[in-house]
């Protein structure tokens, strides 16, 4: 059985009994206490379970962790992610960053480079904020605390002002139709930032594309993205989603 063939059935285990123990994953299996711990750090790692002291809990399948509970889940996956994006910024740009831990990463691989960031995230902001450059600018409004982001009307239509060079966003979920988020505001933001970049990048885990978290919000339309950043290859099915112009880089 392939590795992807058992997360997906380690996730069904989850579901049931909500805490597995590293080796009850490799017994179940039949696979070795080694390839066992790999598949343990493969879901952790990409946010798909919380790891606990021999093994992992399931996180809630209906709802996704609020920012400050994922920033806290040490993933080098988001950072390769994060490193694959950074190629995609150039001096000279105006580009927007979304929320998004994985893009809060990407803010922290900026510094000295010459460009303008738009951004709606307070941990962006404050990734750059310690660099002479590149220069931000933080769209205004209420805050949402528990994911750290701004919005309002107002923010809105500054945004209506910009030009981007690149858009880049990250997902909650990921459907045959586009990209969505968890929260409307948060939503109608993106979007409208998508909608003003000459190139979309989409950096998100493979697992946000079989998700079944409540993210009822789209953010982009497939055929908006330009160039789709994910950990692992996406199968046949869900290439075909995207326009063939369309850039697949996984790591």
């Amino acid at each position: 059985m392939t590795q992807e063939n058992r997360l997906k059935e380690i996730r069904r285990l989850l579901l049931e009994k909500r805490e597995l123990k590293t080796r009850e994953i490799a017994n179940y299996f039949g696979i070795s206490f080694d390839t066992a711990r790999r598949d343990v750090l493969r879901l952790t790692e990409t946010g798909q379970a919380l790891r606990i002291h021999g093994g992992l809990m399931a996180i809630d399948d209906n709802s996704v962790p609020s920012f400050l509970t994922r920033q806290h889940i040490l993933s080098p996956v988001k950072r390769d992610l994060a490193e694959v994006a950074s190629q995609f910024v150039h001096a000279g740009q105006c580009d927007f960053i979304g929320p998004s831990t994985t893009l809060n990463l990407l803010c922290q691989r900026l510094g000295g480079q010459d460009l303008t960031v738009v951004t709606n995230s307070i941990d962006n902001v404050l990734a750059l904020l310690p660099l002479r450059q590149p220069a931000v600018k933080l769209l205004g409004g209420d805050v949402d605390k528990a994911n750290r982001f701004t919005h309002s009307p107002q923010a809105l239509d500054a945004l209506r002002q910009f030009h981007f060079n690149t858009a880049f966003i990250g997902a909650a979920r990921v459907d045959a139709d586009g990209s969505y988020l968890i929260d409307a505001s948060d939503a109608d933001v993106i979007q409208l930032a998508t909608s003003k970049a000459q190139r979309v990048v989409l950096v998100t885990e493979k697992h946000k594309f079989v998700s079944k978290v409540t993210a009822p919000f789209q953010s982009a339309p497939l055929d908006r993205i330009d160039v789709v950043i994910t950990d692992a290859p996406l199968d046949d099915a869900t290439k075909k989603l995207f326009s063939p112009k369309t850039r697949l880089i996984h790591l």
